[in-house]
């Protein structure tokens, strides 16, 4: 009989609910979904795609499957939230790129399902993230350029919603007051994180009567759009103006000249995530109760042509 029934449901492909099969077999998914916000240049990036090859290698470590989630550009976000849980997929999420203002965090909260967010800095309560520490890393890329001499530096940053822009918009003004700098709004410009960003950042930058003598980017791509600018404009990298990018994407040191940038290790802060996370969902099954993870990997500054200090450091 039950030959019968099993050949009768694959002609009719019928697939089980996996929430009703968690429930009779009182097994819970094992899986964990990847939230995605819809924009096509997350799938585009060296930076997302290595987060996203941490993750993956620590659940695999980790005995679970992931299941990705990328909402529709205009789905409602309560929507979302209950497809994610009405599937039972999924043991608890990791959420990639998301927003300063993202409703997606009192969501997940409500939920209460397990999530980690992954390369965000959320001071909130009860929120696990795992991230680079943006401060110290901008703050290290303006103190070398201060360091070679350089006081009038112009930043580049990124979007008002995004964590990482804001704490390198932070480090940056640090490295300036701790040097006795004074911050100068003229010399800022809002590159949104993206190539022509830069190169139209750098522009209006060039456009000013007294042009800055270095430009630090909130990150490599910025940079890069930057360092087009400049050449467009006859000018030259590090002897007019000196460039540093944040991120050091594989293309930073290929580039001509090559890009001074600070260094992040994307690969980790996928899979440190992926592993709080499967500490979380344990710690959830067995009823424990566990504080919020805050972790901040460290940034490491690799100094390449950009900047000038190896044809500094040949003249002398």
């Amino acid at each position: 009989t039950r030959l019968k029934v099993l050949a009768i449901a694959r002609s009719m492909r019928y697939q089980p609910n996996p929430q009703a099969v968690s429930l009779v077999t009182r097994r819970p998914p094992n899986a964990v979904g990847l939230v995605i916000p819809y924009n096509s240049h997350v799938f585009e990036s060296f930076y997302f795609t290595e987060i996203i090859r941490g993750a993956v290698d620590a659940t695999n470590t980790g005995g679970m499957n992931i299941t990705l989630f990328v909402p529709r550009k205009d789905a409602p976000r309560d929507e979302f939230h209950d497809t994610l849980i009405s599937t039972g997929h999924v043991s608890g999420a990791l959420l990639i790129g998301t927003r300063l203002d993202d409703p997606s965090i009192p969501a997940f909260q409500e939920m209460r399902l397990p999530f980690v967010v992954v390369n965000s800095n959320f001071d909130l309560p009860g929120v696990s993230c795992v991230d680079c520490d943006n401060i110290i890393g901008a703050c290290d890329a303006v103190r070398h350029l201060i360091r070679l001499g350089h006081r009038r530096i112009a930043f580049i940053s990124g979007p008002d919603t995004s964590s990482n822009a804001r704490d390198r918009s932070v480090g940056y003004r640090r490295a300036l007051d701790e040097a006795g700098i004074p911050f100068d709004p003229e010399i800022v410009r809002d590159g949104a994180f993206e190539e022509t960003g830069g190169r139209e950042a750098m522009r209006s930058l060039l456009a000013l009567p007294e042009l800055p003598t270095a430009v630090f980017a909130s990150n490599d791509v910025m940079a890069i759009g930057a360092l087009r600018a400049i050449k467009k404009e006859g000018l030259t990298v590090p002897d007019d103006i000196a460039v540093v990018g944040f991120d050091d994407i594989p293309m930073a040191q290929h580039l001509e000249p090559a890009l001074t940038t600070v260094h992040q290790p994307i690969y980790l802060v996928g899979r440190r995530a992926a592993e709080t996370l499967l500490a979380q969902i344990h710690e959830s099954r067995s009823e424990e109760i566990t504080a919020a993870t805050h972790l901040l990997l460290r940034t490491r500054l690799v100094i390449r042509e950009s900047c000038g200090a190896r044809r500094a450091e040949v003249n002398s």
